[in-house]
Formats: C-alpha cells, structure tokens, sequence
C-alpha cells in the first residue's frame, strides 16, 4: 500500500473550505517523489502534514500549534485545520488489518482515508486549547485509529539537518535501537529468547563467576565476607550473610539501546554520519515481512553531502525502486538542490509554486513521451534552476545568458532580486520546456489550476527579414493580433480572457502553432472547429504591396 493523494485544508499557507475545496490536492506517485520550489513554497508543509497525520517511527513531536493555522490575504486566521491522506493499493493482508476502516474506491477497490482534525476549543476555565483528533474510515462512519494498525501507518521520518551522529548513538531513545527493533530478525515470540539476550546471558553468568574465582590468593567475595562478618552478629543456624555479584538480566530492548552505530575513525564527517543513518533506516525498507505503506519523509536530503554524494543516493534510490530492486516503500523528498533536481526523473519531480502543487507525470502535463526523454537528457543542473524560480526567461545560447542580466542590471531591476532565473537551453528546442509548465487539459479538467509562472523565450535575431521576401517577390504569411481582434478572438477560445491576450497585441507569430502554445500557457485553446476562423482573423500576409512589410 501507499499514499496516493492528501488534502489539506487550512494548514500553514494552504487555506481551503473545510466544507469545500481543499487549498491543496496532490496526487504522489507509489515510489518516489521530489518536491522541490523556492523558500517558503510549502514543501516543509506537505512533508509534515504527512507525518503529523499518521505518526512517525522515532515518536517526533507531534502537537499542532497556534502558528500552524492558516492565515487568509485578510489576516484572519483559521479556526480549524483538516488533513486527510488516500492509501490504496493494499494487500490482501493489509486489508485485514484495516479491516473496520476500510472502503472502496470508483474502481471498487480497497482505499483507506485516514484524517486529522485540529480545532481551537474556548474554555473559560482554562482559556483556549487546541484538540486533535486522527480518525480513518468512511466520512460518516469514521472512527479512531488505533492499534497495530496505527502503528503499521507510521512514517519513517528523517527531519533537515538531523543530527545523524546522535541518532545512531546508545540511549534511551535511540533511533538505531527503534530500527533493529522493529526488524524481522529482532523479532520473537512471547517464549523464545533472541540470540542477543542468550549471548548476554552467557556473558554475565562469566561475569558473576570472575568475581568468586580467585585472584591471587584471595577472592572478592570472600574479602567482602569477611568484612560482613565483623559488621553482623554471629548468624543463626541456616543464615547466611554470604554476597553474591548479579548482573541485571537483559532484555533485547536493552540490549539495542546499549548498541551504537559507527564507520571507521578516518570517516567520520557530518556527510559520512548522514549516509550511514539513510543507511540504517533502508534496512526496514528491504525488509520482506513488513508490511504497511513503508513511507519514508526526508527533509533536505542533500544536508551535509556534497553533489556527487547526492547524485549517487538519488540514482541509487530510483534505480532499485524502478526496477523492483530490494527497496520496499514510498519515498517523499524536499529539497533545493539543483543537483537533485537535475538527476531525478521528471515524471518523479512535484513543483511547488503560487501555494499549489503541480505533479510533472505524464498525465499532469502537455508533455509527450518523446519530450520526457529529451528532457531526461537534457535537463541538467544548470537547467533545473527553473523549478526554483519566480520567473524564468529561456534564451537561445550564450550570447543572450550574458547580456540580459547586464541589461537589467542597467536598468535597476537586477534579476536575482526578483527570483527570475535565466536558462540557456544551448539550441532552438525552446517547446519541450516550455511545455514543463503548461498543464494537460485532464488537469484542467478537475478544476486544477493552470501553472501561472512566468515564462519568456528570447531567441537570436536569425529569423530572416521581410525585405528578404519582398526582394524575391515572395509573400509571406504572419499571424498578427490586432487591438480591434482581441474581443472576436477571444469568443472563439476556451478559458482564455481578454486580459490573458492583451500582452500579446501586435505579436509577430511566424506559424499558427506559436499562438496556440500561447493560449496553451494560459490553460485555454481555441474552440472547436474554429481554427480556420482564428486563422483567417489573424493571419497577415506580407509582400511588397503592403504597408506592413514597408515600415
């Protein structure tokens, strides 16, 4: 099993109807996912909306507080947050212990709905108080979750900049003792005892003996009872004051929480420390008796390692799990490292921006199979910057990468201080990336929201010049929307608005095609059977007649 899809309803910057539509719903693929925009984009939010809903393996703090609330564009602030995770694709076993919550989807299959409920409570005894409840089931026969069955929920999570070295040590709530112990070779029945505590056992009874055998000519035992025998009156028949050294039989938890996990001397960096942790956690993810949804949540993945450090933990990562390798689980990832981005398939990659979530598989997107490939190829770590931007400006090749920023630099509006990112694509496939933001219309169709990041293509001036037509008393076919056109065109598109195609007056397109990528962007197309009519109304043919060609 796994989670396919969460809502949320007024947690942190997604507000939402708790009655109505949620501020945020997101689809999550079964293995891995990338969420990946720019600061305070909400990818911390979805990760810990995850875990504060099903619990997590280390028993992470789990209140909810004030500054959790969402607050809407008029400063108020909520009165209640709703959270609610879809697990499906569950096992006939898992199924079982879901059994009392359990419903179905449109497919009749299996689907568990597990939802959190925050409430702020006013009391005049003890002021105001926040009370959550995690229930699961269907909508009006809902009940709390409970159990082995909200253990077997929990996540595994690993917060940003953890301190790995910590959790690997000896102690009371070690996160390695947490792990072995719920591993299938640390598992027993009620009669038997692990190989560990036999181990043990055997070591402490040595210890017990050390301490009556002699050394020298004396013993510990016997130089302790004759001090006891001066300090107690002469024993009666069948007493004894004889001592006795015992050590505290052990248990397998204790033994796991005495344990600590480390490399060799000469590796001991931060990076290394934090390896060697994912490490340890994967070792419940291969295990084959688990079962459950085996959600793993990691926040920044790329703290503390270098970029070919990450680059081999996220190919190693998909790689096993794409190819049903030993890796047994769902992945959900944040991070702002361009590397990550890079070498993560797209169809892996959720982008945040504008308090949405946008999912970049195949069925979210305007992208074709042979865009994805290209783009596999192509989408390299300078590239990806584009997913962390406010706006993105698309150039030809290096010429326009090294004067736009001088321009605007020139004219006061450096770049960098309106997180507009510039993305030399190196040729003319300017299409496959602009279609990364441009939203399939089955999107569209749910009431999804277009992606609205804006994105400009600037090519070289290699287009030849009219005189060049003229000259050869050629004509020359451009598509041109006049000021006088918008509203006519307009009636004939789709969720497209006037205002949409104002910017776009006196726009020279040299094919019919590039305005309707145009309309694209703006998540509308032309209606249809009426292309020839949009044709007709904006098409402009130059030649040497004409007064457009003259000026």
């Amino acid at each position: 099993m796994y989670i396919k899809n969460i809502k949320i309803w007024n947690f942190r910057k997604f507000g939402g109807e708790i009655d109505g539509k949620p501020g945020l719903n997101l689809n999550f693929h079964e293995k891995f996912n990338l969420l990946i925009g720019e600061n305070d984009s909400g990818k911390s939010a979805i990760i810990d909306a995850i875990h504060l809903t099903i619990g997590t393996l280390s028993a992470e703090n789990n209140r909810i507080t004030d500054e959790d609330f969402h607050i809407n564009n008029d400063g108020k602030l909520s009165e209640e947050i709703k959270i609610e995770c879809k697990f499906t694709y569950l096992t006939e076993k898992e199924a079982g212990v879901f059994l009392e919550w359990l419903t179905f989807d449109e497919d009749n299959e299996y689907e568990l709905i597990v939802r959190l409920s925050a409430k702020k409570i006013k009391n005049e005894l003890i002021g105001e108080r926040i009370e959550r409840s995690v229930k699961a089931g269907a909508l009006d026969f809902q009940s709390r979750l409970e159990g082995d069955a909200a253990e077997i929920l929990k996540s595994t999570y690993l917060k940003p900049l953890r301190d790995a070295k910590s959790e690997l040590r000896p102690g009371y709530k070690s996160r390695l003792a947490q792990i072995l112990k719920n591993y299938s070779a640390f598992k027993v029945s009620n009669n038997e005892s692990h190989t560990l505590e036999k181990i043990v056992n055997n070591t402490n009874q040595e210890i017990e003996e050390y301490f009556e055998n002699s050394i020298g000519d004396k013993t510990i035992i016997g130089e302790i009872s004759k001090y006891l025998d001066a300090f107690f009156n002469i024993p009666a028949e069948g007493d004894t004051y004889k001592p006795k050294f015992e050590v505290t039989p052990a248990k397998l938890n204790d033994i796991l929480r005495k344990l600590s996990l480390e490399l060799d001397d000469n590796v001991s960096g931060l990076g290394s420390s934090n390896l060697l942790f994912i490490a340890a956690e994967l070792l419940l993810l291969n295990d084959g008796e688990k079962i459950g949804p085996n959600i793993t949540l990691i926040e920044e993945i790329e703290a503390h390692l270098h970029p070919q450090a990450q680059l081999r933990l996220i190919k190693y990562l998909q790689r096993t799990m794409d190819e049903g390798g030993d890796i047994n689980g769902q992945f959900i990832l944040s991070t702002h490292s361009t590397t990550l981005a890079a070498s993560t398939a797209l169809e892996h990659i959720i982008l945040l921006h504008d308090n949405n979530a946008y999912p970049m598989g195949s069925m979210y997107t305007s992208l074709e199979k042979e865009d994805y490939e290209f783009l596999e190829r192509f989408l390299d770590a300078t590239k990806s910057n584009l997913f962390f931007a406010r706006g993105v400006l698309l150039v030809e090749g290096d010429a326009e990468n090294l004067l736009l920023p001088a321009l605007a630099e020139i004219i006061g509006r450096p770049l960098h201080n309106y997180g507009v990112s510039i993305v030399n694509i190196g040729n003319t496939a300017f299409k496959r990336y602009a279609k990364i933001f441009s939203r399939s219309q089955a999107w569209l169709d749910e009431g999804n929201p277009s992606l609205r990041l804006p994105v400009s293509v600037i090519t070289d001036v290699d287009v030849r010049p009219i005189e060049y037509y003229i000259d050869k008393d050629m004509s020359l076919e451009r598509f041109i929307l006049d000021e006088d056109e918008l509203q006519e065109v307009a009636k004939l598109c789709i969720d497209i608005e006037v205002e949409d195609l104002q910017e776009h007056i006196g726009e020279v397109f040299t094919s019919f095609n590039r305005f309707q990528s145009v309309l694209e962007m703006y998540g509308g197309r032309i209606r249809e059977g009426e292309e020839d009519c949009v044709k007709c109304i904006i098409k402009k043919t130059l030649n040497k007649d004409t007064s457009l060609a003259n000026s």
